[in-house]
């Protein structure tokens, strides 16, 4: 194919220069390009009015970068300029913006120049070299991205870490190349991932988790830095999700096995650290401090709604109170038998096996390997519709089925997990001397307690107003044997 003739007479040139990937940010692509395309209009006798530049922006369909140069060609381009780029794809990598460019310069009757050829786009010929051209160049953008994605898949089969290595884990690094093998626990930041998982996990809100770390001055990672350097809990939620911390090697958001790295956390923690974060019952704001044993745990017996903490400098006795004002109880008198109620449970000889989580959870373990099972037989089908191996009518049929059983699964998983029993329970249990362990815990972690182990119910008094009657305190028992 030929180019058009050359216009005639000096244009005014516009440069345009692209590269899609530059890590350096040295932009030295960009800069060959302006050169090569200065030097071309030099020899044309091209004045260059303006130079416009994109670094690190892929221009394929693919691209979800925005070009602000790009965009700024149809407010430059003015009747008689030329367009200036080193080849086709420096422009695009997509046929649709190829067309929008077309039109643009057609309209404008402005020349289009690239690879040493000059382009009239009002004429058949340069439309349809221009046209081939572009064709081509996002034939090449779609086989690179190809190569790209095969790439992946390989090193994530492999358990090969990709990217930046997650807070907690720095990487280890060929001393020659520089370029990341593995990834290794950090000592500093691992064992703050450690104590992050282990308070979440004990009850205690993300919120609670954050001001502490910045009360004792912990760096935050760099992903979550602002202005004042400190931990976000909306950012830590994000943290805590990633498989890495349990060593499971993720692609496109879903976990395909080991990675190549050690666990910071064990994968059954992992599981239930999920199911807590993405409870829609769970307050993602800070709400106030808690200051009470039992306010917004307890519930009225008549209407079922939560009671509330009543205590105004008028009121000689603290009381709660339903929100509906059906019961009230003297608060200090309530926290004193529910405490008494839940020490004398945890000093009784069986605790330690009642109240603790146990290795030889059958209905965990059970829900958790059918899980794995069905995830694998799933990929295995995909990958066998992919090759061909079976049809898609077939494959479909499969996939319903086993995702169905693999919804049932996980629930079943999840209402196993759900039942976990906090650290701050199996520490209580354990203890020689529970009263002196609960004594040293803040509000927050004996409310965490509380809510772990007993229903607290408060019915209508049968004593009246100025007595209180510890039987009209309802308290039922979610983890272990009835209280006696």
């Amino acid at each position: 194919m030929t180019s058009s003739p050359a216009p005639a007479g000096p244009l005014r040139a516009v440069i345009y220069t692209r590269v899609s990937q530059d890590p350096s940010g040295g932009g030295r692509s960009v800069t060959s390009q302006e050169t090569e395309c200065r030097t071309y209009c030099e020899r044309q006798g091209w004045p260059v009015a303006e130079v416009v530049t994109d670094n690190d922006r892929g221009a394929s369909r693919w691209s979800g970068a925005d070009r602000p140069g790009y965009r700024r060609l149809a407010d430059l381009l003015q009747p008689g300029d030329v367009l200036v780029t080193w080849e086709a794809s420096r422009a695009q990598r997509d046929l649709a913006a190829y067309v929008a460019l077309r039109d643009l310069c057609a309209d404008r009757e402005v020349f289009w120049s690239y690879s040493g050829r000059t382009y009239d786009l009002n004429t058949g010929d340069a439309r349809f070299s221009t046209g081939l051209d572009a064709l081509l160049a996002e034939r090449e953008a779609e086989l690179i991205r190809e190569r790209v994605l095969r790439g992946k898949r390989a090193a994530a089969k492999e358990g090969r870490p990709a990217g930046r290595p997650p807070y907690g884990y720095r990487p280890v690094k060929d001393a020659r190349t520089g370029k990341t093998l593995a990834w290794e626990p950090d000592p500093d930041q691992a064992p703050v991932v450690q104590e992050i998982v282990a308070r979440v996990l004990a009850g205690e809100s993300l919120w609670a988790v954050v001001r502490d770390l910045d009360r004792r001055e912990i760096p935050a990672p760099d992903t979550q830095r602002n202005a004042a350097g400190s931990w976000r809990p909306q950012r830590l939620r994000v943290m805590l999700s990633s498989a890495s911390y349990a060593g499971k090697r993720t692609h496109q958001g879903e976990i395909i096995g080991d990675g190549a790295w050690p666990a910071l956390v064990a994968l059954e923690d992992w599981e239930r650290l999920q199911i807590i974060l993405t409870d829609p019952s769970r307050n993602v704001g800070p709400g106030p401090e808690p200051k009470h044993l039992l306010s917004g745990l307890a519930v009225c017996g008549l209407c079922g709604s939560p009671v509330r903490y009543f205590g105004p400098k008028s009121v000689k006795s603290p009381r709660y109170l339903c929100e509906k004002n059906c019961v009230g109880r003297r608060a200090e008198l309530v926290d004193q038998l529910v405490t008494a109620v839940v020490l004398a449970r945890l000093s009784r000889p069986d605790a330690a096996v009642a109240l603790t989580p146990r290795g030889g959870n059958d209905d965990q373990a059970a829900a958790r390997d059918e899980v794995r099972t069905l995830t694998a037989r799933l990929e295995d089908f995909t990958e066998a519709a992919a090759s061909g191996s079976i049809s898609a009518t077939a494959f479909a049929r499969i996939e319903a089925s086993i995702t169905a059983q693999l919804d049932q699964a996980q629930a079943r998983l999840k209402a196993a997990t759900a039942g976990g029993v906090s650290p701050t329970v199996a520490t209580l249990a354990t203890a020689a001397d529970p009263a002196q362990v609960w004594e040293g815990l803040d509000i927050r972690a004996r409310r965490e307690v509380v809510k772990t182990l007993v229903n607290v119910t408060i019915n209508k008094s049968t004593g009246g107003t100025r007595r209180f009657i510890p039987e009209d305190v309802v308290i039922t028992w979610k983890t272990g044997a009835d209280h006696e």
